[in-house]
């Protein structure tokens, strides 16, 4: 953990560099420190370990505004109807925010719509739904459609008490039906239905002794049902086929004996934070972030992403990467090597000082573009050769890395006598630089090690052949 005021003052170099270095692990620890940094600038992160949250310096830069909890849990402000906690850039009165504890709260152009609560969730305005599935609490409000449901109250009393007794006077014919109330008697009632599905005007009724009603415990018994079918059922239900939908978990008891089983379409598995689903559309098991694939009695694998980089846990034993099924590619050991194999034999192994090598170590030779200025590209390879076609100038060459090393081979051309200056980043014995060797096809070739920016010592050896 480090903070710095990110002023490098004069120094000597092992000053200076320790200074560079205090800036580095200031900026890769996001300034950790558990109190803020002492010189603070616009737009600065800081780590606060004390609250245990990553924070980031206002434009203004006369305060802090929290943006996660360092364990990666994302955290908001409480915001409020006009200015959301999670807002939409271009619509900032239009989102979510909590109005009191353990409340969830939507907000529509500055006004809520709808807050979630442990008392369950309240709408303001217009609830529109083909379907409702449950109890619904209608207080003073309207219904504009059909309402179908098992029970109905009015007023808290059962519809079927509210009416006990009324004549229904709406009847076409002169025969008019008296409706009375008889929920309380223990018995199977048959169900009255019109005698033909495509009969109008007059009709007769009919009813049958496998389609009854019992009104003390509100069961309608059948023996085969068409169509869809909304509500509890106990007993077998069996068909070509079968949708379950709207049930809790707890209320289907058995699903009897699955032989095979085929899913169409999307299916999601819900977790308490992260979910996991089978996108049909794309033929793959997608993992949300912090979703995790765990392997192992307990847990001992675990395969996650969590928004920012992705996870390979291993508490048990060592992780083995293998082809053939049987020859070892990497193994990686807890507090331990890392080896690396070729053909089931290993070749590299990480140690505390550093790593061991079995076998040769390769590096390849990349040909270099001749002109009047040959500019050398460190990034491509460590070593390199050029046939000089001219007299030429090596410039300071480009992407130099500290610590790299390697060879160039310098060719002379069938004609020969091609002479080479070099830029004042190549250091040679003595200070002097090189005369070539000017013989016709004559190889000479310098070696390097990169010892600072445009510090590039040099041996040589010339003639080589």
């Amino acid at each position: 953990m480090a903070t710095h005021d990110y002023v490098l003052d004069n120094a000597t170099g092992a000053n200076f560099r320790a200074d560079i270095n205090n800036v580095l692990a200031a900026i890769v620890s996001n300034n950790s420190a558990s109190s803020e940094p002492s010189t603070k600038y616009a737009y600065q992160w800081w780590a606060d370990t004390n609250e245990g949250v990553l924070k980031i310096r206002n434009s203004s830069n006369d305060g802090w505004v929290t943006l996660l909890q360092l364990d990666g849990t994302l955290t908001l402000e409480d915001g409020s109807n006009s200015a959301p906690a999670l807002g939409f850039r271009d619509d900032l009165n239009t989102g979510i925010f909590s109005s009191a504890a353990d409340t969830l709260d939507v907000t529509c152009g500055g006004t809520t719509r709808g807050s979630f609560s442990s008392s369950g969730l309240t709408v303001t305005g217009n609830v529109t739904a083909t379907t409702f599935v449950g109890n619904v609490d209608a207080v003073d409000g309207d219904f504009d459609g059909t309402l179908e449901a098992d029970a109905i109250t009015v007023a808290g009393v059962a519809l079927a008490t509210v009416i006990a007794g009324t004549t229904v006077t709406t009847a076409t014919n002169a025969n008019h039906v008296s409706v009375a109330d008889n929920e309380s008697t223990n018995e199977n009632n048959l169900i009255p239905f019109i005698e033909d599905a495509s009969a109008t005007g007059n009709v007769g009724l009919e009813s049958d002794g496998d389609f009854t009603y019992n009104p003390s415990t509100g069961t309608v018994t059948a023996t085969v049902f068409v169509g869809a079918f909304t509500g509890n059922v106990t007993g077998n239900a069996s068909g070509t086929a079968a949708t379950v939908t709207g049930a809790a978990q707890s209320n289907i008891t058995s699903l009897g004996t699955l032989t095979g089983l085929t899913l169409s379409g999307d299916m999601t598995f819900t977790g308490d934070s992260a979910n996991i689903v089978f996108d049909k559309s794309d033929s793959a098991l997608e993992f949300a972030d912090d979703a995790k694939a765990k392997f192992g009695t307990g847990g001992d694998l675990n395969i996650y992403h969590d928004g920012t980089n992705s996870y390979i846990d291993n508490v048990t034993g060592a992780i083995l990467l293998r082809t053939n099924n049987t020859e070892n590619s990497i193994k990686c050991f807890a507090n331990a090597q890392v080896e690396l194999y070729h053909d089931n034999t290993k070749k590299i192994e990480t140690a505390s000082g550093g790593i061991s090598l079995t076998g040769g170590a390769a590096a390849n030779i990349t040909a270099l573009s001749d002109g009047s200025t040959i500019t050398i590209d460190m990034a491509t390879a460590c070593h390199h050769s050029v046939t000089l076609g001219g007299n030429r100038t090596f410039a300071a060459p480009s992407n130099q890395v500290v610590g790299q090393a390697g060879s160039i081979f310098i060719t002379q051309d069938g004609t020969g006598s091609r002479t080479a200056s070099f830029n004042a980043a190549f250091k040679f014995v003595g200070g002097t630089a090189p005369t070539l060797t000017t013989t016709a096809a004559a190889v000479d070739r310098i070696d390097y090690v990169i010892l600072s920016s445009n510090v590039i010592h040099c041996a040589v050896s010339l003639d080589v052949k």
